[in-house]
């Protein structure tokens, strides 16, 4: 099925821009101009099956990120000569020094790592930070993250620069349901980098959110989007108390990105006080986990529960707006997650997923809440 679609979206792609797309986006989109009735085109993960996680507990960074990947299935899909985005998650540089904001420059290291034993054309490490943050070369240079990707054999250090300065860096897209928030704008911005690569890896952090109550795999894909498309996320819905509605704009624009695997940074989680992480109501733990899924809903799911039991054994002087409802509501009914099934992101429920465990203490706890 992913085959099938990644050819429909290089053809659309082809068409529309001229360009070479590769394999790193969903055929369930269209591209500008091109828009598809809601729920056409085939969905990967939407059928029940079995997906699994890798979590792994290893002091070594190097072994704990290629043995999560190897329990996952692995990427031997990568061929020799091919090009693979590697998408970290390089929001800001603020707190430098503070782990759980960003992925860590050595799990970063280990997957550029890991993917170079493949032999690939070319590694790309690429994100577009927030808008408050809007130097995203600064942001991969004050924190590390570009260095540490270069040293590990990196061929790029991708800096995305806004819409505005260079548009041709962006692709308008029309996923399924992209009009419930971009309809005013006729789409969603893409990155072309991932769009034009063979493979996309993801490799997200592990922490909490006030607005969108956590940040994973799915989250991380709204620095694939271009500034103006974030603009209409509905983060004053979730000021307000309801998650509901920014959790149905993540899965929506999750539909541009087909992730080859996605790989969670939990060397250090932020329970609370995410997405700054420098605040008063800022607390980390250190669950030392590397995780990885080719399947972004069994994933999150994961990494939240996670979460749910750090958030149940550890002292929360000062609750960030997340964590009521993440302490109160089961992973698979999170907003985020509920909207992701619906839209054929991943598996639906619990029962579709393994989760394979290496070395952690807390396994048999973490599967009590994955799977309550």
């Amino acid at each position: 099925m992913k085959r099938e679609r990644s050819r429909f979206t290089r053809r659309l792609f082809l068409e529309h821009t001229g360009a070479i797309v590769g394999a790193a986006t969903l055929g369930a989109c269209a591209s500008e101009g091109e828009a598809q009735s809601p729920g056409s085109g085939s969905r990967e993960g939407g059928a029940p099956g079995t997906a699994v996680v890798g979590v792994v507990a290893n002091a070594d960074v190097d072994a704990a990120v290629a043995r999560a990947v190897e329990l996952a299935g692995g990427i031997d899909a990568i061929l020799p000569g091919q090009t693979v985005f590697i998408k970290p998650n390089a929001v800001s540089n603020r707190a430098i020094g503070s782990g759980g904001i960003r992925t860590s420059p050595e799990v970063l290291a280990a997957v550029v790592r890991l993917v170079k034993q493949k032999n690939p054309g070319r590694i790309i490490v690429g994100d577009r930070s927030a808008r408050a943050f809007p130097d995203t070369a600064l942001v991969f240079e004050s924190t590390g993250l570009g260095a540490a990707a270069l040293a590990a054999g990196a061929d790029e250090i991708y800096a995305a620069q806004s819409p505005a300065d260079a548009p041709d860096e962006w692709v308008l897209m029309q996923p399924p349901f992209y009009a419930e928030t971009w309809s005013a704008a006729g789409g969603i911005l893409a990155m072309r980098r991932i769009l034009e690569a063979d493979h996309l890896i993801n490799v997200p952090v592990c922490k909490d959110h006030r607005y969108a109550l956590f940040s994973m795999s799915m989250k991380n894909f709204i620095g694939a989007i271009g500034d103006s498309s974030r603009d209409p996320l509905h983060f004053a819905s979730s000021t307000a108390g309801d998650f509901s509605r920014i959790s149905r704009d993540i899965a929506i624009l999750n539909q541009l990105y087909s992730p080859l695997i996605d790989i969670l940074d939990a060397t250090t989680a932020l329970i609370s006080g995410g997405p700054e992480g420098s605040n008063a109501d800022a607390v980390r733990v250190t669950p030392g986990l590397v995780l990885a899924s080719a399947d972004r809903v069994a994933l999150d799911s994961a990494g939240v529960s996670l979460i749910k039991l750090e958030l149940g054994r550890t002292d929360v002087p000062v609750h960030d707006p997340a964590y009521d409802v993440l302490r109160a509501t089961a992973a698979w009914e999170l907003p985020q997650i509920r909207s992701a099934i619906e839209l054929g992101l991943g598996v639906p429920n619990a029962q579709a997923v393994t989760l394979a465990f290496e070395a952690v203490a807390d396994a048999a706890e973490l599967e009590s809440i994955f799977r309550a």
